[in-house]
């Protein structure tokens, strides 16, 4: 099997006995205005070169998440750069870029994982799909082991301009027929929003 996340192909999700679609998943989106602070932020970081993808997740896509949190307290925390061994047989394990939990104020990654974030430079992100699902579903598989099951596991690739988002109900991979982008960061929030309404509000 392969190594880790990032060698997935669309054939090893098969495997893993799962199906990937496309739909549209949001289709009513309220717009969520961005603070003063995060547009300074992002106006700001976008003036240092942003060659790699680190650059950028601390750059463009860190911010976000962080307004997500300044915005909505208490409610989730996320891990960047953090390893998530799973199931080493099945290739399950490797580092994601972003871990999203609902314990807001745990030091170690609990369940419930909520979200994966990938973040890539000059890779497409219809090509990082099969390494994101691993990790979406290593997140459902964690959440199982501790007895807690959601409904979805959402996930998003992003090079911090433009963002792609995913679902895993049970075993079927959804991906947003749609991208969304930094330049309308009202919408792009309310998304986020919408899936913390989802996943940390609703009990």
């Amino acid at each position: 099997m392969k190594k880790s996340y990032s060698h997935f192909t669309t054939d090893d999700l098969t495997d893993l006995g799962l199906t990937v679609v496309q739909d549209y998943l949001f289709k009513h989106v309220k717009s969520n205005a961005p603070s003063d602070w995060l547009l300074e932020t992002l106006a700001f970081n976008q003036q240092i070169p942003m060659i790699s993808e680190k650059a950028r997740s601390e750059l463009l896509i860190t911010p976000i998440l962080l307004e997500m949190r300044r915005k909505n307290p208490h409610t989730f925390t996320y891990f960047s750069g953090c390893p998530f061994n799973i199931d080493n047989q099945r290739g399950l394990k490797g580092f994601c870029d972003f871990i999203i939990a609902k314990p807001w104020n745990s030091a170690f990654i609990q369940s419930p994982v909520l979200a994966i974030v990938e973040a890539k430079h000059n890779q497409d992100l219809l090509d990082a799909i099969p390494q994101c699902s691993a990790e979406m579903y290593a997140a459902q598989l964690f959440n199982q082991d501790k007895k807690i099951s959601l409904d979805v596991i959402y996930g998003a690739i992003t090079n911090g301009y433009e963002w792609l988002f995913l679902t895993l109900n049970k075993h079927i991979i959804q991906v947003d027929i749609d991208r969304y982008m930094i330049k309308n960061l009202p919408e792009l929030l309310g998304i986020w929003q919408l899936m913390i309404d989802d996943f940390c509000i609703k009990e």
